[in-house]
């Protein structure tokens, strides 16, 4: 998962601020089963499947870990309409990337937005990507997933 610098993110959050006005389109992103408090939540979110395959999020935030008072954390993003998906990464050492067993099984958690992995294989887009509408609040769930 590639990371934008936070300078780049709020720089964002501040066009997309101005750009959709007050009670527009808002993800309200709950993520659940976080195991620890080591490292940070990198939340990406993707509108398409290249660039979801390629790792180029459209949009990246984070969450310092350090922070929850529970195994979920919570986040509203501000958003255009359109077709999104979620994908999360607990980088617990904080190296921005995920850590992957000698067999390539992943040594960190992961999880995508309303979607639970059913089979040892990367979902592709579609299975976790959902619609935004003009004037819509969207709740989004991810579970997080370790091994």
């Amino acid at each position: 998962m590639k990371i934008i610098a936070p300078i780049r993110l709020l720089a964002f959050l501040i066009l997309v601020s101005v750009i959709i006005p007050l009670n527009a389109q808002v993800l309200d992103v709950i993520i659940t089963d976080i195991r620890n408090t080591d490292g940070r939540l990198c939340i990406a979110i993707f509108d398409n499947n290249l660039d979801y395959q390629n790792e180029t999020a459209l949009l990246t935030a984070y969450i310092d870990k350090e922070t929850l008072l529970s195994d979920t954390a919570h986040i509203e993003i501000p958003i255009w309409p359109g077709t999104f998906g979620i994908s999360v990464l607990d980088d617990e050492d904080g190296d921005e990337k995920m850590r992957f067993s000698f067999w390539g099984i992943p040594r960190e958690g992961f999880g995508f937005s309303n979607y639970v992995l059913k089979s040892s294989r990367r979902p592709q887009f579609d299975d976790f990507s959902f619609s935004v509408n003009e004037n819509e609040k969207v709740a989004v769930s991810v579970k997080m997933k370790y091994f």
